[in-house]
């Protein structure tokens, strides 16, 4: 009986991974190496490896001089690596001196090559900084969804010994180098293009070449007004600020301020709420505002209640008072779980969306901090999260549930659904 159960659930799993790559098409089968999830079967002295696809940022700043109107590309090589082969890269962009690397888990040592004379190509003499000291390079080490910033690479003046590159530090950049296109804080429209269908969907099925260009920042459509109070928009699975436009026409802007957070929607939800964790300090010491909303579609509500769990373990929540989720899947999806149980292709986020996944049971039955007003809204006719209302654990700690007669990404443009939301800003944020 348990070996026609064993096989049973082998055929319904592999019925399932075929289905989606069916309805998803070469999205699927394209997803590259370094955003696959499957668990690295290599062995390292007897045990598993650890994975080997993308899964942890290190976020950090350049100083010193030379960096300013210039594009410097930042390695991260690893000093185990016998090839001494970067294992990935990102490229700032002109007068930018932020950076976010997303990489395997792993241990790193930083290097910078600053576009000096302007012809488009990092050359080896062009090498000007690394992480670290004066001469005395650092290693830093990284885990599995895990966030580490505040790095510095400083440098160099044309005085000071030159940087040594790896002998290896081409093997794995390939050409064209994508640059960092935008910053944490950067005014943009709503309906700019760096917002597109197209690059929301490449942030699902290739979050790598997503944080290339974009990294995960919080953007703002207008320059920062003290008299107004931010309201934070956190879009699901292939979303992007585009989702929010029925909202954004619609809020009353003399009394808020919009601001979206655009993220590759394909990494671990942890590292997802580490990373709006990280934007929105960064807005808050820079700002100083007192209060804030933070409203979220679909998967966007687990990132979400993730980042607000986190603050709540470290005391840090002082200004957000209100959330509002819509259409968020709280107990997960049965085809995730299905998913895992053969060796596939896989993008690192389903990882988290199955029903039994270690950050479902974690979001579920963590508590909300007592500061921050929960309301609910789901969608009857959603069949991606079964029309149902939501599960007890979630509900019970909601201000209040609201149930509409609309779909999972209707429940965007429904007018109803905005009134509501509507009433409950002018309830909870004055």
């Amino acid at each position: 009986m348990k070996r026609r159960l064993h096989d049973f659930r082998w055929r319904l799993a592999a019925a399932l991974i075929m289905m989606t790559a069916v309805l998803t098409g070469c999205r699927y089968l394209s997803i590259p190496s370094q955003d696959d999830a499957v668990p690295s079967l290599l062995s390292l002295k007897g045990e598993k490896g650890p994975p080997a696809y993308n899964s942890a940022v290190i976020k950090g700043r350049l100083t010193g001089p030379g960096w300013r109107g210039n594009s410097t590309l930042i390695l991260a090589c690893s000093p185990a690596d016998k090839k001494n082969e970067c294992a990935e890269y990102t490229a700032t962009g002109l007068n930018q001196d932020t950076f976010m690397l997303y990489l395997p888990e792993g241990r790193y040592r930083l290097f910078a090559v600053t576009d000096y004379n302007h012809n488009g190509t990092y050359e080896e003499d062009e090498a000007s900084g690394m992480s670290g000291s004066g001469s005395q390079t650092l290693d830093i080490a990284v885990r599995e969804g895990e966030l580490i910033s505040g790095v510095e690479i400083r440098t160099i003046a044309t005085d000071e010994q030159p940087v040594q590159l790896p002998r290896g530090w081409r093997r794995k950049i390939g050409e064209p180098i994508i640059r960092q296109a935008t910053g944490n804080g950067d005014v943009l429209k709503i309906y700019h293009e760096y917002f597109s269908l197209e690059n929301a969907q490449i942030g699902y099925w290739n979050p790598s070449s997503f944080m290339k260009m974009f990294g995960a920042h919080i953007y703002l459509t207008q320059a920062y007004d003290p008299r107004k109070i931010p309201l934070l928009f956190v879009h699901g699975t292939e979303g992007s600020p585009h989702n929010w436009i029925y909202f954004y026409m619609r809020l009353d802007r003399s009394k808020y301020q919009p601001w979206f957070f655009y993220y590759p929607s394909g990494i671990r939800l942890n590292l997802a709420s580490a990373l709006l964790d990280e934007e929105l300090r960064e807005l808050h010491e820079k700002f100083g505002f007192r209060k804030m909303a933070l409203v979220a579609h679909s998967v966007g509500g687990l990132t979400t209640k993730a980042f607000l769990d986190r603050r709540r373990s470290e005391g840090q929540n002082t200004f957000v008072r209100l959330f509002v989720s819509l259409a968020t899947p709280w107990s997960g999806f049965g085809l995730a779980d299905a998913s895992q149980m053969l060796p596939h292709k896989s993008i690192p986020v389903w990882l988290d969306l199955g029903t039994q996944s270690d950050f479902i049971s974690a979001t579920m039955d963590t508590k909300l901090p007592s500061t921050v007003h929960h309301y609910l809204f789901y969608g009857r006719a959603d069949k991606l999260t079964g029309g149902a209302e939501p599960d007890n654990r979630v509900a019970a700690g909601c201000a209040a549930v609201y149930g509409f007669d609309c779909t999972h990404d209707g429940i965007l443009i429904d007018r109803k659904v905005f009134f509501q939301f509507d009433s409950i800003l002018e309830k909870e944020m004055f």
